[in-house]
């Protein structure tokens, strides 16, 4: 029987240890995503053209493209908290360099080593989720993860867009830089390792390890998960590279253009926090995986044809409801289809494909931009959505 006590009153370990572990995330993301609108507006006045800010949006993201299943590997060997507390200083490391040093070669080395940060601390947060304890849904559990990280999305671009209209480009990195150190010094006081490094004893008393492959790790239906994690991260490319550009060409200054990025984080956070019952009410979790990739492609697509600010904020809306509903499903069917130990793994392989799709679209996007404008750059983000959604709907069937 489910203890209906425990959901009401009861805090356990794991709530608290997920409490704590959601303050961290939300600081965090606030912090990376202060360099939302200020890493293309930065390159637009140092007279970057769109496919150069293409190319160091994507080589910032190849920087953790080979990151994220060694540091699943690691959540093994060193636990989540000290990956966690690691990777926060190689984040914060990278963020007072470029305090100090804003030009496009420093851009190129000191986003890279952010992201590095950012995967490890996320692969490790991430596990740190998987394994707080049996009994406990992971969908719900994610959404609250993704909702940490929605909350720092919807307060990093606005408080970026204000700090650069009215103290400059060092003052917002300097503060990107102080938030990244109190994560640090609060991290240890947060959470437990939970989800701690493999003894070494045990290790070798169960005897000589057999060879893992892929499938070992994971299922279809995870597989179905991380080829819709990756093309909605993919076409999303279009819209969190190149919306600052474009809503300059429109005229909105910093300000409004983080307001806007905020509000579509806005959304996301808000429906994590009804993801249980959207999914029961679409009939489950792939129902309302292929929801949010549809929605995500409407919004995506439309947005070179909003022009005023409600149009803009449907805009938003829609893209953030499709967002705040892809990723956190994709987590937790990836999560539930490996058994704990291989968690870390499972879910750095997932992160890869994310990394993989931020590493080819700004590229991509920035060519077509270059080429043909930044409206059909985002049509195409759109198109390329929805021609996505028709191959995981038939594979989803087949496999059901």
């Amino acid at each position: 029987m489910v203890n209906t006590r425990k959901t009401r009153f009861t805090w356990t370990q794991g709530d608290r240890e997920l409490l704590g572990l959601c303050i961290l995330v939300g600081l965090a993301f606030t912090a990376w995503n202060m360099t939302a609108p200020l890493v293309p507006l930065l390159l637009l006045g140092l007279n970057a053209s769109p496919s150069l800010l293409g190319v160091v949006v994507s080589v910032s993201a190849g920087g953790s493209l080979f990151a994220a299943v060694p540091a699943g590997i690691l959540v093994g060997r060193w636990g989540s908290v000290r990956l966690m507390h690691r990777s926060m200083m190689v984040s914060a490391a990278a963020c007072l360099f470029l305090t100090f040093s804003p030009s496009i070669a420093s851009l190129f080395v000191g986003l890279a080593c952010m992201e590095i940060g950012k995967i490890s601390f996320i692969v490790g947060a991430q596990a740190h989720i998987g394994n707080l304890g049996d009994g406990r849904d992971l969908s719900l559990d994610y959404g609250w993860y993704g909702m940490a990280a929605s909350l720092g999305q919807l307060i990093g671009p606005f408080t970026a867009g204000l700090l650069i209209d009215h103290a400059g480009y060092m003052t917002t990195w300097a503060l990107i830089t102080a938030t990244s150190v109190l994560v640090i010094i609060l991290l240890p006081r947060s959470i437990s390792n939970l989800s701690g490094a493999i003894n070494p004893l045990e290790s070798t008393l169960a005897g000589p390890k057999k060879k893992k492959n892929l499938r070992h790790y994971l299922n279809n239906h995870a597989i179905i998960a991380i080829i819709a994690s990756f093309a909605v991260l993919f076409a999303d490319g279009a819209r969190t590279t190149f919306f600052p550009v474009l809503m300059t060409d429109f005229g909105y200054s910093a300000t409004a253009i983080g307001f806007f990025m905020s509000l579509r984080a806005l959304v996301s956070m808000s429906v994590r926090g009804f993801m249980g019952r959207f999914i029961k009410a679409v009939g489950g979790r792939f129902p309302a995986l292929i929801i949010s990739i549809l929605l995500m492609a409407i919004g995506i697509g439309i947005t070179p044809f909003c022009r005023g600010y409600l149009a803009l904020s449907l805009d938003a809306l829609l893209v953030g409801l499709g967002l705040g509903l892809a990723l956190p499903l994709s987590m937790a069917t990836v999560s539930e289809g490996v058994p704990p130990e291989d968690r870390g793994i499972a879910l750095g392989i997932r992160l890869t494909g994310n990394r993989l799709a931020q590493l080819v679209n700004p590229v991509f996007f920035g060519l077509l931009a270059q080429n043909l404008g930044f409206g059909p750059a985002f049509v195409t983000g759109g198109v390329v959505l929805l021609l996505c959604a028709l191959p995981i709907i038939g594979w989803q069937r087949r496999i059901r």
